[in-house]
């Protein structure tokens, strides 16, 4: 059975799986930089996580989060 509702990040622009992510308009890595939420344990094939459809991309906003931390 096939758990998957896709959706694009409202921040990184990313399709993601919204059964995944606790936030429906963000994707798990998002979520997780933005409001600490529990963050997806990527599983990467051809450049995309097979656990929540998360392509590796990453808002300016977010990456400059990441490097005050």
């Amino acid at each position: 059975m096939d758990n998957s509702e896709t959706a694009m990040c409202d921040e990184c622009k990313s399709d993601f799986n919204r059964n995944i992510s606790k936030m429906s308009s963000l994707c798990p890595e998002c979520a997780n930089a933005l409001y600490g939420s529990k963050n997806c344990e990527h599983q990467s094939k051809n450049g995309k996580c097979l656990k929540c459809f998360w392509d590796g991309s990453i808002s300016k906003y977010v990456k400059d989060l990441k490097q005050e931390n």
